[in-house]
Formats: C-alpha cells, structure tokens, sequence
C-alpha cells in the first residue's frame, strides 16, 4: 500500500489533470468554425484546398449543387474539380457540406419561384428534404448548407417551417444543417428580405453563415451604407459591425457564422476579380492605394473616379478607374469581429481565389479568439 501522503499527490495529479481536460474541451467547444466554401467552377479552389486545408474546419461543396421548381435535386456543377475536392476532404478528414441553392442556370440568376414552389406544396417539401438527406447520408456528407437566396417575403413562415423540418430530419440522421442568408440591418429593411425570420431560421440549424458580402458593387449600393452611391467597399467593417450587431439580436452568437469575401471589384471592368490578381492590377494601372476610414477598406484609382447612385447599371461607358478590394489589415479586422462578438466562427467564399498570404490574415484576426479547431472536427 502506498503512504498516505503518495495516494493524495496523485489524486490532486488526476483532480489536475481531469480540470484541464475539461478546460481543454470547453475550449474546443468554443473555438470558432472556419467554413471554405470551394467553388467547383474554378479548378485553383482544389489546388487551394489541398495547400491550405489546415486551416479550416469544414469544407462547402459551392456551384455544384440546386434545387428546380418541380424540387428536382441536380448537381449540374458536378465536374472533376468538384469530385478531387470531396476525395481529397474526406482523405483528410474535413466535413463537407454541399451548398444546394435556388440558383436557376436558365435565367442565370437566384429563382423565387424555386423556394416558393417548394416551401408552399407539402409533396414538394418533402420529396425535396428526402432528397437532401439522402444526399448527406449516400454520401458521407456531415449535413447540408441550404442557400436559398431569393425568399419571398410572402413565403416567411412557409420557408422557416421547411428548414425546420429539413433540420429535424437531418438531426435525425446524426447530420447537421447550414443556412446561408442574406444580410440585413433590421426586422423591417431592408423589404425584400423578410422572407427571413432570423429567429425562426436560427432556432432550426445548427450553423447561420451570414453573407456579409457584396456590400457595393457595379449598379448596387446596399444597406444605406456609403451614401448609396458606388464604387464602394465590397464588405466594410462598419456595414459588417451594423449586421452583426443586428444578427446577434435574433441569432445565438455561438450559430453565427459571418462572411469574408476573397474577391474584390474592378470598376474599370465591372467584375469581380480575385485575391490573387490585386496586387497584378494594381501595378499593371501604376494605381494609387488609399484606405477608406470608415469601411476600414483598402481602394486603388489610376484617374478621377466618378460615383453613380444605386441602381444605375454599370456600362462599358461609365466604367471608372478604381479598384475596391480587401488586404491583410482589412481582413484582420473583420475576422477579429468574430472573437468580439463571440460568434461561432467565419465562413470564406471562396476558395482558389486567394493565396497564402489572405489565410495568414484570416489566422491573426482569429487570434484573440479561442483557438482554431484542427481540421476535421467541429
């Protein structure tokens, strides 16, 4: 038998012991989630993945995935990008969730008439809820990201009682839902998107990725923010702030997923263009950089830049000389709203249009949150 005073040391070593593997897991419980959304029409999103896939947590099946208005599950953007992206996250262990969206390659552009097809037939919603949990489960998909982003506001309780049960059937298979959602400051504005009862969407999913993206871009200023005019900032810091602050209000903080954009717009074009490609532009124009206070947001101008007020369309004849994107500093600075806040982590779209140098950025504006889940878990 060992002396008294061994067998107390070691049960205060085991006491010590057991508390910091409580701590440690109490931790991991609260570490934020880094969801990568891969984007299978761009062969660099698998390239990417495997270079930086340490530092996520889970991967989004993005452009491969949709739901028609007869709620016919497709995956009309399945190709062999998309096949190396799933074969390689499950190699390492990485969740994945297909995105299945209301986009409509027909009319090329998100569909109302797809979400209230669906929401609004009691065959429809459950032929399609079997459909994606059949998804999940046939394929060994940890759950499914619906992003429906064209919800009438007519169809606000029909939509939220169909996530609803798209939840409890997904829950019942041990999988997990995702919601993706517009963004939007309060209850009443902006109209077009009170399709979407925060509170009643978040209580049904387990994670609610905010689109805080496409703030401004060529023909759209959004959220009264800068003047309704653009250019602009494609997500600033102060419209971020005013969501978030909005979401934490109606969503619980730990769901709460808020989105970083890994592109910018050139004006002079009237497209997005990619991470990657800013610092090519900027010294292909001999631009001049300039950070916007407000937004916390990084622009470059090769000439006068005119402004244009929301709604007008971009033309070839309005194009201006001004590049709005996102660096280092900027990205820091959103994703440490995620430690402020308390939020349940961030989600990127997308992957294959940034480098290193952007998940460098991401990582330290984690850092004052609890550390970053190892790839894999959740």
């Amino acid at each position: 038998m060992q002396p008294a005073s061994t067998r107390g040391i070691r049960r205060f070593l085991r006491g010590l012991l057991g508390g910091c593997a409580l701590a440690l897991a109490s931790a991991a419980q609260a570490a934020p989630l880094v969801l990568a959304y891969t984007d299978g029409q761009v062969e660099t999103s698998y390239s990417n993945l495997k270079a930086f896939y340490r530092n996520l947590s889970a991967v989004g099946l993005g452009s491969t995935y949709g739901l028609t208005v007869t709620g016919q599950l497709h995956q009309e953007g399945m190709n062999d990008t998309t096949r190396q992206i799933i074969a390689f996250a499950k190699s390492k262990s990485l969740p994945l969730y297909p995105t299945v969206s209301d986009y409509n390659q027909d009319i090329a552009a998100f569909d109302p008439a797809i979400s209230h097809s669906i929401v609004n037939s009691k065959a429809l919603s459950a032929s399609t809820i079997k459909q994606l949990v059949t998804l999940a489960r046939d394929n060994g998909f940890a759950g499914i990201n619906l992003d429906f982003e064209q919800v009438e506001p007519r169809n606000a309780k029909a939509f939220s009682a169909y996530v609803k049960a798209l939840g409890q059937a997904l829950h019942a298979q041990g999988r997990k839902l995702i919601i993706s959602v517009p963004p939007k400051l309060d209850d009443q504005q902006p109209e077009y998107l009170q399709g979407y009862d925060y509170r009643a969407l978040a209580a049904a999913v387990d994670y609610f990725q905010l689109m805080t993206y496409d703030q401004v871009g060529p023909g759209w200023s959004s959220g009264g923010f800068h003047g309704e005019v653009w250019p602009g900032p494609g997500s600033g810091l102060d419209w971020q702030q005013a969501l978030l602050a909005y979401a934490v209000t109606r969503v619980p903080a730990g769901k709460l997923l808020s989105g970083l954009a890994a592109y910018g717009q050139d004006y002079s074009i009237g497209n997005r263009v990619h991470w990657s490609a800013y610092e090519e532009i900027i010294a292909e124009h001999n631009a001049v950089t300039h950070l916007d206070a407000p937004s916390a947001t990084p622009y470059a101008t090769w000439g006068p830049v005119n402004s244009f007020t929301d709604g007008v369309e971009w033309t070839a004849e309005r194009a201006q000389p001004v590049l709005w994107y996102d660096d280092a500093q900027s990205i820091r600075s959103k994703a440490a709203l995620v430690g402020r806040l308390g939020l349940g982590g961030t989600s990127v779209w997308a992957m294959g249009y940034e480098d290193a140098s952007f998940w460098s950025a991401l990582q330290a504006g984690l850092a004052k949150a609890p550390a970053l889940l190892p790839s894999g878990r959740e």
